[in-house]
């Protein structure tokens, strides 16, 4: 695998594709992929509480170190959205997986969440954003892996978390979800991989 860093504009990047094994195509001059999901979609490992492996998302293998960032937004069947309706970043392992995403609270508002399933879901919520969007981080570092996010797109990353990853390649993906809603869309656009780990992460 060339490590360079890859944009996607216009779908440059061919090695995204779709759960269901089609390519997925970044579209138009700012490179987006919008993702809908259908109303129950979701992704939750919690014995005896939920258990569901239902997840529309896009995604592409990756090796080594790296950092992904993309800018998500959250359009919700309605308008407003109900609870748990998000979009964000999915990264798959083989001991587990994890969500970083933008997500309706249960009070209304729109928030980072992070759940983090080796293999149970490990579930926190983070910071209260102004709207249903955010540019998203995902930084991994040997078998270390953490999420950031920008609230201002001129300012510095902030750190929301960390987890471990097992070596070997891993998949970074892009979803949505509407687990308790008729459907939800989101829409990703300024993608970009780069090979290298972004430092002074806190």
């Amino acid at each position: 695998m060339t490590r360079t860093a890859t944009t996607t504009p216009g779908g440059a990047d061919t090695a995204w594709s779709w759960s269901d094994g089609r390519p997925a195509c970044f579209a138009g001059p700012a490179g987006s992929l919008t993702v809908t999901a259908p109303g129950g979609s979701d992704l939750y490992r919690m014995p005896g509480v939920r258990e569901i492996d239902a997840l529309v998302h896009a995604s592409r293998p990756v090796e080594g170190d790296f950092t992904l960032s993309v800018r998500a937004e959250v359009r919700p069947d309605g308008g407003t959205g109900r609870f748990a309706d998000a979009g964000g970043v999915l990264v798959t392992t083989a001991d587990g997986w994890a969500k970083f995403c933008v997500e309706r609270a249960p009070s209304g508002d729109w928030t980072l969440v992070t759940v983090v399933s080796a293999p149970y879901s490990d579930e926190a919520a983070g910071p209260v954003l102004d709207g249903p969007r955010a540019e998203l981080t995902v930084v991994r570092e040997g078998r270390r892996a953490a999420l950031l996010h920008r609230p201002d797109p001129e300012g510095e990353p902030r750190f929301v978390r960390t987890f471990t990853v097992p070596e070997g390649p891993l998949r970074v993906g892009l979803f949505a979800q509407a687990p308790f809603s008729a459907s939800c869309t989101a829409v990703f656009d300024g993608v970009r991989l780069d090979p290298e780990p972004l430092r002074d992460r806190r």
